[in-house]
């Protein structure tokens, strides 16, 4: 089976999220379903997860952050940074976002580095992101960060938005 492993938080009235893992990397990487404790201790992988763009799911995200990092064996240094640039990130795609949106998150990792994307639909085509003051905090957390926003798309009635950001194992305080 190709699809990835999927579980929805719906049954038993849960709020809906998605997650699913990389079946590419036979299966090694940590599987977050309904209930499910991730396993693998894998340096190498991907977990995703989409919630709606509520300030809410926040806390969601802040867990599979901490989940992912400390699983794929990142030190608590690295774990914090990433999941407080995350944090930044997201409330500022939640702020921004049109009223339907989803935020959606991907961490890819190996044994160097793990990469963050966050993605959401937004209101607008403005530099959100790039001028505030929580952009250049991100900057001081990770090692590389870039955004890409896609021009009107008129079925999700709004700017498709892409954060990715990069934080080495070793952390950009080393050196």
């Amino acid at each position: 089976m190709n699809e990835p492993s999927r579980g929805n938080g719906t049954e038993r009235g849960r709020t809906p999220w998605t997650a699913f893992t990389d079946p590419q990397n036979n299966g090694q990487a940590p599987a977050v379903t309904d209930g499910a404790a991730m396993e693998s201790r894998s340096l190498c992988g991907r977990v995703a997860l989409r919630v709606p763009a509520d300030v809410g799911q926040l806390a969601m995200l802040r867990a599979l952050t901490e989940t992912v990092m400390l699983t794929a064996d990142f030190t608590i240094d690295v774990v914090i940074d990433v999941r407080v640039a995350l944090d930044e990130v997201a409330t500022t795609l939640i702020a921004a976002a049109v009223p339907t949106a989803s935020i959606e998150c991907e961490f890819h990792f190996d044994e160097q580095r793990v990469r963050v994307s966050a993605a959401a639909v937004t209101g607008s085509d403005a530099g959100l992101i790039e001028h505030s003051f929580g952009w250049h905090f991100v900057e001081t957390l990770t090692d590389s960060i870039a955004v890409s926003s896609a021009d009107f798309d008129a079925v999700k009635s709004g700017y498709p938005v892409v954060v990715e950001f990069t934080r080495l194992r070793g952390g950009n305080d080393e050196g």
